[in-house]
């Protein structure tokens, strides 16, 4: 039988070496109408190969598939309002310009934070994080832009954790992962699960690279193959449970939890939460964003032309990427290590429109 399309797609990217293996998976609400895996989920210090089940990073899907479904799912219930500053809950952030934004701003990336510091260069725990981003300074003005920010994500950590008084990894296996059944989702993998992970990057090469000459000295960057652990260096400083990464799942799991965010799943979400997730709160600004999620609409975003501009998608710095489209039902789920065993500045942006695109053709 002639390969698919996609599988024909994948396998030439995975040949050009943008990624060493990929397991996919095309849906329309519950029906699987196609998925594969194929290459290698470790090439280095062994060489395993992808299976259905295997375990990626998923890295910055943790966002929307975490972080904002909870932060929706309070909302819905009444204990938390979105548009409350962010000094009602932390109050180290009062008298600060960053105090004043609302769970909301940091939700959609218009805060006024800039994108990314390594923060573990001077701090170690959430009170120095903490510390560190309350200092800074806007990069630009509050709700003037869209500008996406790991740091708002990590302040919105600290927000979950102190309302529910528990860990967010505890906070999301109580509301998400066990009412759903997902069994393979879960932050800090332990290491019985190791032969079934996608292997990430060989050190934090690239956070490295953008951390500058300033960090040579920096004594903790890993110089191994990062596999099973964590490969965002200010979520695995913070022991790998954090709101802008850390998140492992496998394709099947991830399927479940989208369809929650379809509304053709088991009723997670109330009528509430969805509007969260698909209303844009920045129509305005130069991306199209909800609570948690990217969408279609965004200009040159990795959704692809036959997307609908209501369609919900992130991606992962690690090479994971997720796509929901309420209109038509569809999920569009890319999971691949492409930053294993390094970094390459390929455009995976692009290869996620042409799987988008050969995904949906003819269909």
């Amino acid at each position: 039988m002639p390969e698919s399309s996609v599988r024909e797609f994948l396998q030439e990217q995975r040949r050009l070496g943008v990624f060493p293996g990929a397991r996919y998976r095309i849906a329309r609400g519950r029906e699987v109408l196609e998925e594969g895996w194929l290459g290698n989920s470790v090439v280095s210090p062994v060489v395993l190969e992808t299976q259905a089940d295997t375990l990626y990073d998923v890295a910055s899907l943790t966002k929307p598939l975490v972080t904002g479904a909870l932060c929706a799912l309070f909302a819905s219930r009444g204990t938390l309002r979105l548009e409350s500053s962010l000094e009602e809950h932390l109050p180290e952030t009062s008298g600060r310009w960053i105090g004043k934004a609302s769970l909301l701003d940091l939700l959609a990336h218009r805060s006024g934070l800039t994108a990314w510091l390594p923060l573990y260069l001077e701090a170690s725990d959430r009170a120095g994080y903490l510390r560190l981003i309350a200092s800074l300074a806007p990069e630009y003005r509050p709700a003037s832009r869209v500008t996406y920010s790991c740091l708002g994500y990590l302040l919105l950590t600290l927000v979950l954790e102190r309302e529910a008084g528990l860990g967010l990894d505890e906070l999301a296996s109580r509301e998400l992962f066990k009412p759903l059944g997902l069994e393979d989702t879960l932050f800090r993998p332990p290491a019985v699960l190791r032969s079934r992970i996608a292997a990430t990057e060989t050190g934090n090469q690239r956070e490295r690279d953008m951390a500058g000459e300033s960090a040579a000295s920096f004594a903790g960057w890993r110089r191994e193959v990062i596999w099973g652990e964590c490969h965002d260096l200010n979520a695995y400083t913070w022991g790998g449970v954090s709101g802008n990464a850390g998140l492992f799942s496998t394709a099947a799991d991830l399927h479940r939890l989208a369809l929650e965010f379809l509304g053709a799943g088991e009723g997670l979400f109330d009528a509430r939460c969805h509007d969260a997730f698909r209303r844009d709160v920045t129509p305005t600004l130069n991306e199209d964003r909800s609570v948690g999620w990217q969408l279609g609409a965004t200009p040159d975003c990795s959704a692809g032309p036959l997307l609908s501009g209501g369609a919900m998608g992130h991606t992962g710095f690690t090479g994971t990427s997720l796509w929901i489209d309420p209109s038509q039902g569809w999920i569009l789920l890319l999971l691949t290590n492409r930053v294993h065993p390094r970094y390459r500045p390929d455009d995976m942006n692009a290869v996620r429109r042409q799987f988008h695109k050969r995904a949906l053709s003819g269909r």
